[in-house]
């Protein structure tokens, strides 16, 4: 996996190096579809789609490392990288602890697989891998908005630093219960309704979507530019669209308390904060 991902950066160090004279936009737009390109060879070679699951957050850290090196370092821009960073690293470390290895494979992906057969490998290229790098891509103009548009930090950006962070916690939060939960052989099968998932039935897509919300806050309240929050728009797309709505048919089924969970607790904005009894 290691080496997956060294190949995938080191090839997206040559397209970008390769491509100057072009718009950086564009010069690290390819570069990011040259590394998914690499980590979509090694998922077939190994037949694991999930080679790309740690992509989703290593890559912005690259891409705001970029632009601040190129561009300056300010103290908004300082906050915004650590808020990445904490992110990403939170994001990545629950990805590794719960990855068994090259035979642990995303339900996701196998249940694609079953469904599309032959056509599998243009699913994982298309839908699995590039479509989630473009969406991230986009996802991550606001660091490209804010290094370009430099301005003295003021009280708005108070809420996006507060968005940010109350994202973060609420994914630590959500994950670990959420692995406690797993590693509890007396709560298998079991509907999980505690702590945070008692306050919605996806605390941890909540947080996510918040997470992308505080990027393009700090752009918008920074230059008042409306494609501030396309990015924002696309992950709330990819989460109501297809992430929760898989989940939630895969646990109807698998788990019989399900429905009466769907009843009374709320998909993903909490009504109150406490989880029902």
């Amino acid at each position: 996996m290691a080496l997956a991902y060294l190949v995938a950066f080191g090839v997206a160090w040559v397209v970008f190096t390769l491509s100057a004279g072009e718009s950086t936009l564009w010069r690290l737009a390819c570069a990011d579809i040259a590394a998914t390109l690499v980590i979509f060879v090694f998922a077939r070679l190994f037949s694991n789609s999930s080679f790309y699951d740690a992509y989703w957050s290593v890559a912005p850290p690259v891409l705001i490392g970029y632009w601040l090196a190129s561009r300056g370092i300010d103290l908004r821009s300082l906050l915004l990288s650590v808020l990445v960073l904490l992110w990403a690293v939170r994001l990545t470390h629950n990805w590794a602890r719960g990855w068994r290895g090259l035979g642990h494979q995303d339900w996701r992906y196998v249940d694609l697989s079953a469904k599309t057969g032959r056509w599998y490998p243009l699913v994982d290229l298309l839908g699995i891998q590039l479509l989630p790098t473009i969406l991230v891509f986009i996802g991550c103009l606001p660091f490209y908005i804010i290094v370009n548009n430099p301005s003295p930090i003021s009280w708005p950006d108070a809420l996006w630093l507060l968005a940010g962070s109350s994202a973060i916690w609420l994914e630590f939060r959500a994950d670990n219960v959420l692995r406690t939960h797993r590693l509890d052989e007396n709560k298998i099968g079991q509907v999980l309704r505690e702590d945070v998932w008692g306050w919605c039935r996806h605390p941890n897509y909540l947080g996510e979507l918040v997470f992308w919300f505080a990027l393009a806050l700090c752009a918008f309240v920074t230059t008042g530019l409306w494609y501030s929050w396309l990015g924002f728009v696309c992950m709330v797309g990819l989460f109501l669209g297809v992430s929760i709505p898989m989940i939630e048919k895969r646990e109807l089924i698998s788990k019989p308390g399900y429905g009466q969970y769907v009843d009374e607790v709320p998909m993903l904005l909490p009504t109150r904060l406490r989880p029902q009894a």
